[in-house]
């Protein structure tokens, strides 16, 4: 089980707001020609979903995928004619690099409305940790989601719960001052959390 503060945690809670759902059906077939790159069909597959059949046997190892581009490169022997058969999973909106960079840009926010902890990304980006080493916990997690779901499409949010709300839809507010108050309501909701009056931006 993923932890509270993995990127991939994160990133599911995330799609879960944005409404970006995966969709199961991504299937591509190739016959093998002399290039041993393959496009996919579907802009945003997860790649950790992603097999790859050489003449009906599945290959687990041999190849590699390129986000940027969305190919699959296979590094194994070929011979002409070999059919390549490629299935994946694949989201309606988002591919996982731009979900990781929107979550690494919002966690600049805690520091604009003066949070009592800094965010931060380990170097392989699979982590959020804190500048001071004590790790997000659960609730501090769900926020990242919130305001990266907020930085990404603002005006489409719509989250209502018992004890927490943040609608952007037909509001008039704009994306910060959705943000702001997305900070407000957490102070509440998450209990005994305090933010530096003195680092509090002036959002009019």
């Amino acid at each position: 089980m993923s932890e509270w503060n993995s990127v991939e945690t994160i990133s599911r809670l995330v799609r879960s707001l944005l409404k970006d759902r995966l969709n199961i059906t991504g299937r591509d077939s190739f016959i093998y020609d002399g290039d041993s790159n393959f496009t996919l069909s579907e802009d945003f597959p997860s790649a950790s979903t992603i097999q790859v059949y050489k003449n009906g046997t599945q290959m687990l190892s041999g190849y590699t995928y390129n986000a940027s581009t969305n190919i699959i490169t296979i590094t194994a022997s070929l011979s002409t004619n070999d059919i390549i058969l490629i299935k994946y999973s694949f989201f309606d909106k988002y591919s996982d690099a731009e979900i990781v960079d929107y979550i690494e840009a919002s966690l600049a926010y805690f520091a604009q409305f003066g949070y009592r902890k800094l965010f931060k990304m380990n170097d392989v980006r699979d982590m959020v940790l804190t500048i001071d080493g004590v790790n997000p916990i659960a609730r501090e997690c769900y926020e990242i989601a919130i305001i990266t779901a907020l930085t990404i499409d603002s005006e489409n949010i719509d989250i209502r719960t018992k004890d927490f709300s943040i609608n952007g839809t037909n509001t008039g507010l704009t994306k910060v001052q959705l943000i702001e108050d997305s900070f407000m309501k957490f102070t509440s909701w998450a209990g005994e959390i305090t933010f530096e009056e003195r680092l509090k931006p002036d959002v009019n």
